[in-house]
């Protein structure tokens, strides 16, 4: 037992000792934008990045400046076994870091192998003109909401100059965005501002605007907006259901496509340029997930190889539509019959009064008038009838009353077959509803009399 219990203990110590041992983190840094040449007497941090999820701030740990040959060192010292580390040089008014120290060896399960004795910094000029700029993907997804659809889109940008674009005019926009005008909710996913603090978005005359630095691709770091807004069906009547997604194309774009879960595929997308439905995986944070996708261009076409799908300044044309549920079908033919039956029942008692007038007319020697003089009346509004029997529906039967009861009721339809309203709750809201429409469309004929 001794025999192996002593070597055990001294390997544990020793791996203690190694692992507390001090650690000298160096490195060298360039300038990407003037041809990666050493980056001359630049101050440069040695960091503890902030976790905002855990509220914890960002610590500078030390600080130095790099030599003629861009070199940089930080005196010798013990770091803990769970510190990720970075060396930042912070040029233009923008931070460049780069992971320098990964005590716990997290990026190693990745394949990132971090060695702290040559980090290698790559900085780069800022610009506050506009550059070179597409996007490689552009994924629209949506889904349903109980008044219309959920919107998300994703964007990967690539910067194909040298330059980091800070951003544009006193605002500093640097990406422009043409989103549906009747966008609401819009919002920029928080993921968007952890990586880049600061960022945010702006609403301007003409669309929307993104303020967040765009770094060149030769930094290496993945430029990705995400955004996401809500869009309402139209208030017309249900058979109507048509939302707008159509936009025009900023920047030139490898790869665009619609994406919606199999839960929405009673969805149509009308979109000429875009394929058919067509089923794919589509990778969703972290996790790729089969999507119903309705596409154009090629997700991984190299860069500056073929033509974009999409140029700048295309139209887009994207609608997507809702077919009308079967229950409202049955509803609206309950409705067809109450416009066409309740002006006809209103009808027959007045014939009766008409014709005990016109009794009345021929006891008192009155001449009886004749059948265009009857239709004259009627044509002119002034006869017994209300109006001309093909008018009757429509003009007198769907008054504002009715056109929302009718709204109301296939609205509830659609929630209740999406699974948002009980049964008790269904039944009650929507009898209590047919009820308050029947008499809409009664006081609807009855009232101009």
């Amino acid at each position: 037992m001794k025999k192996t219990f002593f070597p055990f203990l001294w390997l544990a110590l020793t791996a203690q000792i190694a692992s507390a041992a001090p650690t000298q983190i160096s490195g060298v840094a360039r300038n990407g934008s003037q041809d990666n040449r050493p980056l001359v007497g630049a101050p440069v941090q040695l960091i503890r990045p902030a976790n905002p999820k855990e509220k914890v701030a960002r610590v500078t740990i030390a600080t130095t400046r790099t030599d003629g040959a861009g070199r940089f060192s930080f005196p010798s010292r013990q770091y803990s076994a769970d510190d990720l580390l970075m060396a930042n040089v912070s040029q233009g008014g923008f931070d460049y870091p780069v992971v320098a120290f990964d005590g716990g060896q997290k990026l190693k399960q990745v394949g990132i192998n971090v060695n702290p004795q040559k980090v290698e910094l790559l900085v780069f000029d800022t610009s506050t003109k506009p550059v070179p700029l597409d996007y490689q993907v552009h994924h629209l997804a949506i889904s349903k909401t109980a008044s219309g659809i959920h919107c998300i889109e994703r964007i990967v940008v690539h910067n194909h100059s040298q330059t980091t674009l800070i951003g544009v005019g006193p605002r500093q926009i640097s990406l422009l965005l043409d989103l549906p005008k009747a966008a609401k909710n819009v919002k920029l996913d928080p993921k968007v501002i952890d990586a880049s603090p600061g960022a945010k978005l702006i609403e301007t005359k003409s669309g929307w605007g993104v303020v967040r630095p765009i770094t060149p691709d030769a930094y290496g770091a993945q430029n990705a907006v995400i955004l996401s807004y809500d869009m309402d069906w139209p208030s017309v009547l249900p058979w109507a259901k048509t939302i707008d997604l159509s936009r025009k194309v900023v920047y030139p774009t490898k790869f665009f496509f619609v994406a919606r879960t199999t839960d929405n595929k009673e969805f149509k997308i009308t979109a000429p340029k875009l394929s058919p439905d067509t089923e794919a995986p589509v990778p969703i944070e972290g996790k790729t997930e089969v999507r119903l996708i309705n596409s154009i261009g090629a997700p991984m076409m190299p860069q500056g190889g073929a033509p974009p799908a999409l140029e700048a300044g295309q139209e887009l044309k994207i609608a997507v539509s809702k077919p009308v549920s079967a229950t409202f079908w049955g509803f609206a033919a309950m409705t067809i019959a109450l416009c066409l039956f309740l002006p006809v029942a209103m009808i027959k008692p007045r014939r009766k009064a008409g014709n005990e007038k016109n009794a009345a007319a021929r006891n008192g020697n009155f001449a009886e008038p004749s059948f265009g003089a009857l239709v004259s009346e009627q044509s002119s509004g002034t006869g017994p009838f209300l109006a001309p029997l093909n008018d009757v529906g429509p003009h007198l039967a769907l008054n504002g009353q009715s056109r929302d009861l009718i709204q109301k009721i296939a609205d509830l339809d659609d929630q209740y077959e999406a699974g948002q309203v009980g049964d008790a709750e269904y039944q009650t809201q929507r009898a209590a509803w047919k009820q308050q429409l029947i008499e809409s469309l009664g006081a609807s004929v009855a009232s101009p009399l």
